[in-house]
């Protein structure tokens, strides 16, 4: 009796440990076979609550078909293909992406707080890592046809260091990813971030932030 009593003393705590790596692993497991975003209600939840009445329109989109305008400060342009423009995808733990790379253009350092992000890369050619939190960079020049992984949370980047144009689509392990590219979260921020916490921060002068708030602040 005794055993069989340490066995499922054993499974439960087997089955718990599943149930709260499957919690951290990304979005929540839907309960029903669909629940389409209801992107116009006023009530907010962890997610969006489910529309009534729904399409094959919710579950399709044409965001990511073109290339997108790279003329931006960074010489790159991020085009999302989620929840916000795919309703259907509302609990079903994905998203996409499509990035495009003007020669030179950088996706500059971010984080995905929500989502592990893997691209492949639809032409041209890539310089990509990401930092680890113990500060080792994982990099790798990527070309045409090759994927890469960018773990949940790490900071990372994609450069282009070529001649010619270049794109990826990326893919998400959620919904909405979330995205924070941390030179403009520090820098262009609002209300902004004291100076006095950069110029200990990155060991810099008042002067120097200034000029950086100025060159990332948005453009009216």
């Amino acid at each position: 009796m005794f055993a069989f009593g340490k066995l499922v003393v054993i499974m439960v705590m087997a089955m718990l440990a599943i149930s709260l790596d499957k919690a951290y692993a990304g979005d929540p497991d839907m309960l029903q076979d669909v629940c389409v975003a209801d992107l116009n209600s006023s009530l907010t939840v962890n997610g969006y609550l489910c529309k009534k009445n729904f399409s094959e329109i919710d579950f399709s989109s044409m965001a990511i078909a073109k290339a997108g305008s790279t003329n931006t400060t960074f010489g790159s342009l991020v085009t999302g293909a989620n929840v916000m423009k795919v309703p259907g995808l509302n609990t079903l733990g994905v998203s996409m992406a499509r990035i495009d790379y003007a020669p030179g253009g950088i996706n500059p350092p971010h984080t995905h707080p929500r989502a592990t992000e893997m691209i492949f890369v639809l032409e041209g050619e890539l310089d990509v890592g990401f930092i680890t939190t113990s500060n080792v960079l994982v990099s790798k020049h990527i070309v045409k046809g090759e994927v890469f992984a960018f773990p949940r949370g790490l900071v990372h980047f994609q450069q282009n260091n070529g001649d010619v144009p270049a794109a990826v689509v990326a893919g998400f392990n959620s919904q909405l990813p979330g995205t924070q590219s941390i030179a403009t979260t520090l820098f262009a921020s609002s209300p902004t971030v004291p100076d006095s916490v950069l110029t200990k921060t990155f060991q810099i002068g008042t002067k120097e932030v200034e000029k950086i708030k100025s060159r990332l602040a948005p453009k009216k």
